[in-house]
């Protein structure tokens, strides 16, 4: 992300209202534009299919076979995101920038294969089930999973290439294809309602994997042998892969476990689904989403600056320099980590607020409006466990972020195995919350433990 952070100074630098205001929005554009214009693709989706008179069993398979397919990509991908980073870092430092694209292959071959595979059984489950799901259908789910992953996959290397903005392009070119190909296939091509949104969010990612693919040929060439080289980064890192991906399997494990386990789901062709946690959870996803911008805003453009100049004092100057750019740095360091804890904090308070005005009129239970409460507050812990293991990741500390990440999955996992046994329908967003607030806790103290000893372990 230090990419983001030498662009954001050079705006800021000029200290302009104008300067200020293209900063503000070329952070929105570059931290959570792809996932914001992905969220406005699904509810224009959305919007087109309730026009097309859907009835709500079709409406509840639509989403939920999505979602499956997102969630498979996203913790499929997940698993490389971590050791390719590092492996990518390692080989910019190395001045070896031509191993950085054959990696892109090979981190696509493999993650295109589990994912394949996993649809493939999602695909023959629709097949034989009584629901009767179109064939058409089932052959375009399969390749929006891979599609899916090859994409998210793909993002890694975005941050290599430095290109935020043209990523952010590639989705919003996406998003007016899929519009384009759904109103193709259903007013003129006469295809099934669902199968054209499907076509359409194929579409969409077909057009991000391959523009990002394209963006790695421009910068780094035809790819030449070492495809597979960064697997060596599971061995050498293993608690850098585990800790990535406990994180996110940590945010996503009760939603898994409450769709097989939990008496409040419901069944729609081979998909469990809750929908009014499903429709709380996502909620409390946007609620949270500002404060991402916020963060990489603060950390990028103070906390980096200080920690280069300690960096450079602890490789060229005396011990006094050391230890005082090291108190400017921690200084800076805690600064900013509250900073972002307490804005994140009243803004996710104030959003719930404006939510709960609105509620009403989205037909919204009184339950769900709990559930959405308390997950909104689960996922603004989470986060910040997040905010604070990335600093983990600026000192190369993979123990911190991996124990943290554990901790936060095991008590999240436990949590939701019990919430899933229970009646209480407000129960399911409590494991987040617990587990987040827990990993928040020890991941922070871990850092506080990290500072006070931070020559010796750099240096070693």
């Amino acid at each position: 992300m230090a990419g983001i952070g030498f662009e954001l100074k050079k705006i800021y630098g000029r200290k302009t209202l104008a300067a200020n205001l293209w900063g503000t929005f070329y952070a929105i554009m570059t931290t959570i534009g792809p996932t914001v214009i992905s969220a406005m693709l699904m509810l224009v989706l959305n919007y087109l299919l309730a026009r097309e008179d859907l009835t709500v069993l079709e409406g509840r398979f639509f989403i939920a076979s999505v979602t499956y397919a997102f969630l498979i990509a996203l913790l499929v991908a997940v698993l490389f995101s971590s050791p390719v980073s590092r492996y990518i870092a390692d080989c910019i430092y190395l001045e070896k920038e031509e191993d950085i694209f054959p990696s892109a292959f090979g981190v696509l071959a493999i993650s295109s294969a589990l994912s394949g595979l996993i649809m493939l059984a999602l695909c023959v489950g629709m097949y034989l089930d009584p629901y009767e799901v179109p064939m058409t259908f089932i052959v375009a789910y399969y390749f929006l999973g891979v599609l899916m992953t090859a994409t998210y996959s793909m993002m890694t290397y975005a941050s290599a290439l430095k290109h935020y903005v043209a990523l952010t392009v590639s989705f919003f070119l996406g998003f007016l294809l899929a519009i384009v190909v759904y109103l193709i296939c259903n007013n003129w091509l006469a295809i099934d309602k669902v199968t054209a949104a499907c076509l359409a969010l194929a579409s969409c990612y077909f057009l991000v994997t391959f523009a990002l693919v394209f963006q790695c040929v421009r910068a780094f060439g035809a790819p030449r042998g070492r495809y597979f080289a960064f697997l060596e980064y599971f061995r050498r890192y293993p608690k850098l892969a585990i800790g990535g991906a406990a994180y996110m399997l940590g945010l996503y494990c009760p939603t898994i476990i409450y769709w097989f386990l939990s008496d409040m789901a419901e069944k729609v062709c081979i998909f469990c689904t809750i929908p009014p946690y499903d429709s709380a959870m996502f909620l409390a996803f946007v609620v949270n989403v500002p404060s991402l911008v916020i963060f990489v805003v603060k950390v990028e453009t103070a906390f980096y600056e200080k920690f280069s100049l300690y960096v450079s004092a602890l490789n060229n100057g005396p011990l006094d320099l050391i230890q005082k750019e090291r108190s400017v740095m921690a200084r800076a360091l805690l600064q900013q980590l509250f900073f972002v804890y307490e804005v994140q904090l009243i803004t996710t308070v104030i959003l719930i607020c404006l939510v709960n005005v609105f509620f009403p009129y989205l037909n919204a239970s009184i339950h769900m409006l709990n559930v959405f409460i308390l997950l909104s507050l689960g996922i603004c812990s989470v986060f910040c466990m997040y905010f604070t293991i990335v600093v983990f990741q600026y000192f190369s500390d993979y123990n911190g972020a991996y124990i943290s990440s554990l901790v936060f999955l095991i008590i999240t996992i436990i949590g939701s195995l019990t919430a899933a046994l229970g009646s209480e329908f407000y129960l399911l967003s409590l494991p987040l919350l617990l587990g987040g607030l827990c990993g928040w806790i020890l991941c922070f103290l871990l850092v506080r433990r990290r500072m006070k000893k931070l020559d010796s372990f750099l240096m070693c």
